[in-house]
């Protein structure tokens, strides 16, 4: 779940109450650093301070910061998010909801494709698993792997056959994919 996503009205702040960042943080559950974060990124308008230096959040900045919880929840980078928010803000629901579409959508094919990328990493695991265990069985021999060196020779002789710079390039791809991919 994302960070503090809470369902509270904004009901808690009343319409001349402003809160400060600790405050703020509480009511969203957001740290007070990714809620400064968030402002330098552009997610959040800068607040008003008081005298004395303290940022002072209303109701629309506590509605802002769970709109960003939401498309983290949805998976979208900040970026997109922003985009999202400038668009929210100038209430033009006729470009937002057509953008939001796009962005989900664009989600959706990346999830494809990380899935399908996946898909390959698992079967080409398999596979060395599978040698692995033949390694294990005696069928492969290890030793002609250490002739050179005493180091073991067990990776090579499992991945015996993907000596093409292409063939490991796709390992290394793959298991970067796998490596990326927020479950």
């Amino acid at each position: 779940m994302v960070e503090g996503l809470h369902s509270e009205s904004n009901m808690e702040i009343a319409n001349d109450r402003r809160l400060k960042i600790g405050e703020l943080a509480r009511q969203t559950g957001l740290s007070i650093k990714t809620i400064r974060y968030y402002e330098s990124r552009g997610l959040l308008e800068p607040p008003p301070r008081t005298e004395g230096g303290y940022r002072l959040y209303g109701p629309e900045e506590v509605a802002r910061l769970r709109f960003v919880q939401r498309g983290k929840l949805l998976g979208l980078t900040l970026e997109e998010i922003r985009e999202l928010v400038e668009l929210a803000a100038r209430c033009n629901e006729g470009e937002i909801v057509p953008r939001l579409e796009e962005v989900l959508e664009a989600k959706l094919k990346e999830t494809e494709r990380k899935l399908a990328e996946l898909s390959a990493f698992r079967q080409n695991l398999l596979y060395y698993r599978e040698r692995a265990s033949a390694l294990s069985g005696g069928v492969l021999p290890t030793d002609r792997y250490c002739e050179d060196v005493s180091f073991c020779g067990c990776l090579d002789a499992v991945t015996e056959g993907v000596r093409s710079c292409e063939g490991w390039w796709r390992l290394r791809v793959l298991w970067a994919a796998l490596r990326r991919v927020r479950l």
